[in-house]
């Protein structure tokens, strides 16, 4: 019991202490995910949008990729908008676990996208569901993981 009351302090503490050192990552000198959401976000939905943001910061991006958690599916596509809402030319392609938007032009540092998974369909549970998403940045051949994008679905 001691264990577990020791534990829960112990991660209130770091939770409560570790934004005052990340300060405040829009202001970061490299890419990486903003807010994301499912809608709608109930989980038996089988034709939902699964969105998440990425704000582009010092190198320009050529590629976006995002890797499927098992049992999801990608039944309309994927669109990617900017803040503006207009959306980004590019080539999408999915191949078993892993989707690849190919930019028409690179993505210049500055930009926030919007990437919209269109009819998402999961096997009808609640759970958070997690994106792992790499980029390719202008000028280097390796990918560059961003994380994991969090979509949260709920149940009835």
């Amino acid at each position: 019991m001691n264990k577990l009351v020791y534990a829960a302090a112990f991660t209130l503490v770091i939770s409560s202490i570790a934004p005052a050192f990340a300060g405040n990552l829009n202001d970061a000198n490299v890419s990486h995910l903003g807010d994301s959401a499912a809608i709608p976000n109930y989980a038996q939905d089988s034709d939902a949008t699964h969105r998440f943001d990425i704000h582009v910061q010092g190198k320009a991006i050529s590629e976006l990729m995002i890797n499927l958690p098992e049992d999801v599916k990608i039944n309309r596509g994927v669109e990617v908008r900017n803040k503006s809402g207009q959306k980004i030319p590019a080539t999408v392609s999915i191949n078993d676990k892993k989707v690849t938007v190919a930019f028409s032009e690179a993505v210049n540092p500055g930009t926030s996208l919007s990437v919209n998974m269109k009819g998402v369909s999961t096997p009808g549970y609640e759970k958070t569901w997690h994106y792992p998403v790499s980029v390719k940045k202008v000028g280097i051949k390796e990918e560059s993981s961003l994380g994991l994008a969090r979509v949260q679905t709920y149940g009835s």
